[in-house]
């Protein structure tokens, strides 16, 4: 994967003044905390208070607007709120309400009393609870780790899922999509409303004609460019390629060159593209694995123009920083033997990186793919909405072999698809949806949480 997310995280260690917990006591806590975040994993690079803030703990109120200024000129991403002690809610309340990220509260399990004395150190548990209450009061959503040891695996999972949280954050509000073409006339399904993206969700939608992109890629396509003969050499050593000529191959290449450029210039973290319904006509040819070499690039891209499967592609990308690729699929048919079993099927657009090692790959004469792709745990959405409703549909399952389709495809086996099957049908939903390899539902629906105006809807 080319394009790769970097997530900056915030750490906010906090104590309680200068009278509570001792200095030493509090840096213990911060110190045991710090080991074990080494050991999470992920893009991630972690910016703490030690530039700026004697022993890197903050403590007293006078101290706000030194640390908001520092993670703003940092562009952090999210900020772990890390109680040392009882810590202080002003402190978190405000830093958090004026940055403005996604925001994880924990703290360090206490201690038991002294044996003899019957003394307390901390009283970490009580001040989050503290903390929660005006976090809620200044509108400020956050994640929670349960009070745990700062060594035990909970803490680290949970901040590794935060993470991958604020990616998904981050993207969501960074977004803006590639339109290549319109919609095919028949997919009704697949309208969306331009407006109401922008000003709900921000999220910016790039046109390009038909025209244009005609015009650029016969261009390119016809003369000697090394780009073209590179990606079609590559093409030819992974995929069987003898039905179909290399003049359709280089407007296969020609077309991943456009759009990638394209992308890039206009910042455009996805794309949706008019498929079937003039590449055909226009190149002779299809852009099935434009789509899916390009999504294996790091630039996912949704066919049929639906803007909406690619929103959300990119979102499912980045719960894992954009290193490993989704897959656009049509929900098609229910295995005829297996009731929790459900075809996921396109006409070749998923990406080769995710085929099965045992499945041969092929391109037929229009540039159609053929392969399965592996087995393995699976996160299924779908962001979608109607009559200004927004939700994400969120389910897992897992890829299993099945029978041999035509195209590229997977067969998904859950836990109860009469469940999937009637919250797709009455949701805002369409027989689109985005996958992604791994168990990410409960990242995408706390997700949600800092997206204003997406309800996860969650099987």
């Amino acid at each position: 994967m080319g394009k790769q997310m970097t997530l900056k995280l915030g750490i906010v260690p906090v104590k309680r003044g200068p009278w509570f917990t001792s200095i030493e006591n509090a840096l213990i806590s911060k110190e045991k905390a710090f080991a074990s975040l080494e050991k999470v994993k992920g893009n991630i690079e972690m910016i703490n208070l030690d530039p700026i803030i004697e022993n890197g703990i903050a403590s007293t109120a006078e101290e706000i607007p030194v640390i908001e200024k520092y993670l703003k000129d940092n562009n952090v991403d999210a900020v772990f709120m890390l109680h040392c002690d009882f810590g202080l809610e002003e402190i978190i309340a405000r830093v958090g309400k004026a940055v403005g990220k996604p925001l994880l509260l924990w703290g360090a399990r206490d201690d038991a009393p002294d044996s003899v004395t019957g003394a307390r150190i901390r009283d970490t548990q009580c001040g989050i609870f503290a903390s929660s209450k005006v976090l809620q009061r200044y509108g400020v959503p956050f994640t929670y780790i349960e009070n745990c040891h700062a060594d035990d695996p909970m803490f680290i999972q949970g901040v590794e899922s935060f993470c991958r949280t604020a990616a998904v954050v981050k993207a969501f509000n960074s977004m803006r999509i590639l339109e290549v073409g319109n919609r095919p006339r028949p997919f009704l399904s697949v309208m969306y409303n331009e407006e109401e993206l922008l000003k709900r969700f921000g999220i910016e939608i790039v046109p390009v004609s038909m025209g244009s992109f005609f015009r650029q890629v016969t261009e390119m396509a016809s003369k000697p460019d090394e780009r073209v003969l590179n990606i079609v050499s590559s093409l030819k050593e992974r995929i069987d390629t003898s039905l179909i000529d290399d003049e359709k191959l280089r407007k296969i290449a020609a077309m991943m060159i456009f759009i990638q450029e394209q992308m890039d210039a206009e910042n455009c973290n996805g794309a949706a593209v008019e498929c079937w319904t003039s590449t055909t006509q226009l190149f002779g040819v299809l852009p099935c694995q434009v789509i899916g070499e390009l999504t294996g690039m790091g630039y996912p891209v949704s066919c049929e123009a639906d803007v909406a499967g690619a929103v959300t592609s990119v979102l499912l990308q980045a719960v894992d920083y954009n290193r490993q690729p989704s897959f656009f699929a049509d929900l098609t048919i229910r295995h005829s033997e297996n009731d929790n079993c459900e075809l996921l099927w396109h006409c070749g657009p998923f990406p080769y990186a995710l085929k099965s090692e045992g499945s041969k790959a092929a391109f037929d004469e229009i540039g159609h793919g053929q392969w399965e792709l592996k087995d393995g745990d699976i996160t299924i959405a779908r962001l979608d909405g109607v009559d200004g409703k927004y939700s994400m549909f969120i389910g897992e399952g897992k890829a299993v072999p099945g029978p041999k389709v035509q195209g590229t495809y997977a067969w998904m086996e859950v836990d109860d698809w009469s469940k999937w099957e009637r919250k797709l049908v009455e949701g805002p939903y369409i027989h689109h949806v985005s996958g992604i390899y791994g168990n990410y539902a409960d990242v995408l629906q706390e997700a949600c949480k800092y997206i204003p105006g997406l309800k996860p809807d969650r099987v």
